[in-house]
């Protein structure tokens, strides 16, 4: 049963890549959502001065 075999190739082989872009989605998402609160929390950061008092 040649094509029995070749066709359970080609489902093996579009649901290996769908898992691979599917992971590769997800990835990509979780390090850019960090970086956008990042540079969204950024300009609430206030710099306060300290006065020293030398001892």
């Amino acid at each position: 049963m040649p094509q029995l075999d070749f066709v359970w190739w080609i489902i093996n082989f579009f649901l290996v890549w769908s898992a691979i872009l599917v992971v590769i989605t997800i990835i990509i998402s979780n390090e850019t959502s960090p970086n956008v609160d990042q540079l969204s929390s950024s300009p609430e950061i206030t710099k306060e001065t300290a006065e020293w008092q030398w001892l």
